[in-house]
């Protein structure tokens, strides 16, 4: 029997969207008027709803296929669009058609990570994204304009290291490397309250130097889903390696037990 159209929708979670919608389109507003911190601080503030709304559509039993579909609308503005333009107003465009061809690699990017996502959802594991998420994609390159913003860490190479930056996001996210979802940590469980104590400790250490802390963690997330792929196929090459030996020793030792026994059978009859 087919199901009938369900009117209406659910509030409370698709007004976490629409806040992530917002900041997003903020960053776009701000990235024009030249407010770059400010528009950086923006993608950031729709990572947060973004990871809230889904969670709060599971907690109140309210997830509906027109929350999935506007989430990823969503989230294209937000960390597709957002950031692209962002960091093209900030630093990119003073490369001309090379500057905007590089946003246009990270929007393509982020597109196409969407798209792939939408289609792996309940087949793909848990544990580890295919390709770099587009909110980390998106926040990597506004850690990047809010940490020079805010500490003034200007330099000449800084076109430079944001051109190959936002390139390798963009490629990052249609990649088929895996990186880690974190999804396997419970939160609902207890914990030990040493470790509620480093959790405050954490929280202190970035509000120290947030823009800073934040793009280095963001910049090692996003390196290390290489490093692992390069360490697993390494791993993997060795493995085979081992085995290619190990199937080539046993052979030889097959082929050497055989020629005994059939030396030793021509003795039995050079003797007879």
């Amino acid at each position: 029997m087919k199901k009938p159209f369900e009117r209406g929708i659910y509030l409370l979670p698709n007004l976490m969207t629409t806040a992530a919608l917002f900041a997003g389109f903020y960053a776009v507003i701000a990235g024009m008027q030249g407010y770059y911190e400010q528009g950086a601080i923006a993608i950031f503030i729709a990572m947060v709803f973004d990871g809230l709304d889904g969670r709060v559509a599971r907690m109140t039993n309210s997830s509906s296929a027109f929350g999935a579909e506007y989430d990823s609308l969503a989230d294209m503005v937000s960390f597709g669009l957002a950031p692209a333009l962002l960091v093209y107003q900030w630093a990119l465009q003073d490369f001309g058609k090379l500057g905007w061809l590089a946003a246009f690699i990270y929007t393509a990017g982020a597109a196409l990570r969407l798209a792939r996502f939408n289609t792996q959802v309940g087949i793909a594991d848990k544990r580890y994204f295919q390709g770099l998420p587009s909110p980390a994609a998106a926040a990597l390159l506004a850690g990047l304009i809010w940490m020079v913003e805010n500490d003034g860490l200007q330099n000449d190479l800084l076109p430079i290291l944001t051109l190959v930056l936002t390139i390798f996001a963009g490629l990052m996210m249609v990649s088929n490397i895996r990186f880690s979802s974190f999804k396997e940590l419970n939160i609902k469980n207890k914990v030990s309250f040493v470790t509620l104590i480093l959790g405050v400790l954490v929280l202190v250490v970035i509000s120290i130097k947030p823009a800073l802390i934040l793009f280095t963690i963001l910049f090692l997330y996003a390196l290390s889903g290489p490093v692992v792929t390069l360490t697993s196929l390494r791993k993997t090459r060795e493995l085979r390696r081992q085995h290619r030996e190990q199937s080539e020793h046993n052979a030889n030792s097959a082929e050497a037990a055989m020629d005994e026994d059939t030396t030793a059978e021509d003795n039995k009859k050079s003797d007879s």
